[in-house]
């Protein structure tokens, strides 16, 4: 272990953040230094190129401007020659404007003249123009007093040797004008390549200054933290004796002592942390963390282990009736039970280890036990739960969920005995789920419950893109009067025509929607269906109603009842023909809710049905508080009910329980002509099922509805 020095001070050893300063403040005023002088060589070329637009260029284009304007004069006079006397007049001024053009010109580059030889040159031109101009003025002379012969000699003659003798000036001043021109280019060029070096050498100065401090730099800063790094890297490998030499008094030193004061901090507070991460506060016993924790380093899994997953039944009640001091005190006083159930284990011949998991969930993890011995322990872990807790005052009776799991031998590494855990916990968890589903006090998970989780995930996944692309179609079952044989309406069923599996039955997927919570977009779907239906009946059989199932969750939402409503004024549908259908458990759940929204959609006229009645646990207290029409009896009181005197009694007693409470009833799942011919003898009165017609794809619903309107009209006429 490396021993802590003290801090030795020294003129020699500035702090880091002056040494820093300074070397980055050298380079920044060096860089300054290269910007300003880079500026003023771009400010003198930006001089001369100025000067060279302004001035060279601009001196070339006006010798150009004297060559074309000279040309132009001759062609002007070339036309006096061959022009009437009343055509000159309108030539006179074009040839004066060329003349005055040329001399206009000649000024200006005389104005601005440097050398002596472009000063020669521009003297030359202007007095070849004054001759050029006598010519001009003696041919005029001669048209003017109409001898044109003359003129045209004289224009032919001297004027044509004048002429070109001021275009060959031209000629040589614009020669002249382009040698300056490129010179002065040749010198800017000259210029840019000269500041060019200049700043590749500030830049290789600037580059060279920036390699300096960057290593010396690394020099002062690196070294000490790399000794900072390696204490560090033992600290995080839990050799929390690990120490930096403090070998000065900079920012570094201080990051050094800090270190060494963090170590001794870490050291002293692992054990506790230890406890905290391990173990869960409440109960003292271990969590999932440590069930983790003794797989990956005890090697369970090499002999295979088993998990009992216990979930207290009634923690949620005692937390919001007793407080969640006393629920706390519960989950105390169950952990020192389960406790000495396993502790009085007698022969036990591998591990076991209890653990609470988040909630009021318990686990038991067992070595090398089969299920006969799991099942052995899971008696004996409820028998310690039989009798009543004391908790602040109060007798609490516990019961438990047990879900039980057992997982396969895993003699990989720790990671993967570490997810067999993971597989045999989220299967304990399942099996209480279903335990819970069947009203089970316990149950096994089998491994068909992960698949067929995995298949209503998937489906799951898929139902709304389903209910948006119309993969959920309306088939319809009519109900049929057994007084008078007609049809007085249809139930709407849901099918699900999924685009790679075919037709996926309902049972497959209603449940788990309703479970998870998505059946309202099943719900939606279907309503969206039955009120377009309706509204398309209300002109050609306004006599029919259509039903449609919705689930608990669709009862006990406050905006069921609005939603219906919106849904019906867009499809314009009379929400008297339509019926929804509700099971009695979804009502007993949570009756308090549910009744202000039956209430709600029985103000807009829609009608309302028990469904399933007698599966459920109605009370006729509340049965007799629904705004419900019609009663629909279960399959399980209709079928072989005329083959029992006890079955027959029980469906008499529900049709006359139906007719006291002023309501329609209904019954379901008719197969037989003697189920029928019963029914009718007992009074009831309307039928659905099989021996009237399956449940019929739309096409096949609408030849249904067609013969069924038919039907009345020939017995009429016959």
């Amino acid at each position: 272990m490396s021993s802590l020095s003290a801090p030795k001070p020294s003129w020699r050893s500035p702090r880091l953040g002056v040494r820093l300063a300074l070397g980055f403040g050298a380079l920044v005023a060096f860089v300054v230094v290269v910007v300003m002088l880079a500026a003023a060589q771009l400010t003198t070329l930006a001089r001369h190129g100025e000067q060279l637009v302004s001035e060279d260029l601009q001196r070339m284009l006006k010798v150009q401007e004297v060559d074309r304007h000279v040309q132009g004069h001759g062609v002007a006079m070339a036309r006096l020659l061959t022009a009437a006397r009343s055509e000159r007049e309108r030539i006179y001024p074009m040839v004066d404007a060329e003349n005055a053009a040329v001399d206009a010109l000649i000024a200006q580059l005389s104005s601005h003249t440097g050398d002596a030889e472009t000063r020669a040159l521009l003297a030359d031109l202007a007095s070849l123009r004054r001759h050029y101009g006598d010519v001009f003025i003696d041919v005029v002379t001669e048209i003017e007093a109409g001898d044109v012969a003359k003129a045209g000699r004289l224009f032919d003659g001297e004027g044509q040797l004048a002429m070109r003798a001021v275009l060959n000036a031209s000629d040589a001043l614009l020669r002249h004008e382009q040698t300056v021109l490129a010179s002065r280019q040749q010198q800017v060029r000259e210029q840019i390549e000269g500041t060019q070096r200049r700043l590749a050498l500030l830049a290789l100065a600037v580059v060279g200054l920036s390699i300096v401090l960057a290593w010396r730099t690394t020099i002062s800063v690196t070294r000490p933290l790399s000794r900072v790094e390696q204490a560090a890297d033992r600290i995080a490998r839990g050799d929390y004796k690990a120490r930096v030499a403090a070998t000065s008094d900079d920012e570094l030193g201080r990051v050094a002592q800090a270190m060494n004061a963090m170590a001794d901090a870490v050291a002293a507070r692992e054990a506790q942390l230890e406890g905290v991460a391990y173990t869960d506060r409440l109960t003292g016993l271990p969590n999932r963390s440590m069930l983790r924790r003794q797989v990956r380093e005890g090697g369970w899994a090499s002999e295979g282990f088993a998990v009992i997953l216990m979930d207290v039944a009634r923690l949620r009640t005692v937390n919001e009736v007793l407080g969640f001091e006393t629920g706390d005190m519960l989950l105390v006083a169950v952990a020192k039970r389960l406790q000495a159930a396993v502790a009085a284990e007698p022969g036990a011949s591998g591990r076991t280890t209890l653990a609470r998991l988040p909630g009021g969930v318990f686990a038991v993890l067992c070595e090398g036990r089969a299920r006969a011995a799991m099942e052995a322990v899971r008696e004996r872990l409820d028998a310690q739960l039989a009798k009543a807790l004391a908790c602040d005052g109060h007798a609490v009776d516990v019961n438990l969920v047990f879900g039980l799991a057992e997982g396969q031998p895993a003699a990989g590494d720790a990671e993967e005995r570490v997810r067999a855990l993971d597989s045999v916990l989220q299967g304990a968890e399942l099996a209480i789920a279903e335990a819970k589903r069947l009203k089970l006090a316990w149950a096994w998970h089998t491994p068909t419950d992960g698949h067929s989780r995995t298949r209503q995930l998937s489906l799951l996944s898929d139902l709304r893109r389903a209910a948006t692309e119309g993969e959920l179609e309306m088939w319809l079952q009519p109900k049929q009067c057994l007084r008078r044989g007609r049809t007085l309406g249809m139930e709407g069923l849901v099918r699900w025509r999924h685009p790679q599996r075919g037709y996926i039955s309902p049972a497959e997927f209603i449940p788990f929607a309703e479970r998870t919570g998505h059946i309202g977009v099943v719900t939606t779907a279907m309503l969206e269906a039955a009120l377009a239906t309706l509204a398309g009946w209300s002109s050609r059989h306004p006599e029919l109603s259509l039903a449609v199932n919705v689930s608990a969750l669709d009862v006990r939402d406050p905006g069921f009842v609005s939603q219906v409503e919106q849904m019906a004024r867009r499809h314009r549908a009379p929400l008297s023909r339509l019926r929804l259908e509700i099971t009695e458990s979804s009502v007993m759940e949570d009756a308090d809710r549910v009744l202000p929204v039956l209430h709600g959609l029985r103000a807009l006229g829609v009608q309302l049905s028990i469904d399933d009645f007698g599966t459920g646990y109605s009370s006729l207290a509340y049965l007799q508080r629904l705004p419900v029409s019609e009663l629909k009896i279960d399959r399980s009181f209709v079928a072989g009910a005329d083959r029992s005197v006890e079955a027959r009694a029980l469906l008499r007693t529900i049709i006359d329980l139906g007719h006291s409470l002023k309501m329609i009833v209904t019954a379901e799942g008719v197969e037989r002509t003697e189920e029928r011919d019963l029914l009718i003898e007992l009074g009831c009165d309307q039928a659905q099922g099989y021996l009237i017609s399956r449940p019929l794809a739309p096409d096949a619903a609408r030849q249904y509805i067609g013969a069924a309107a038919a039907e009345p009209k020939r017995v009429a006429a016959a």
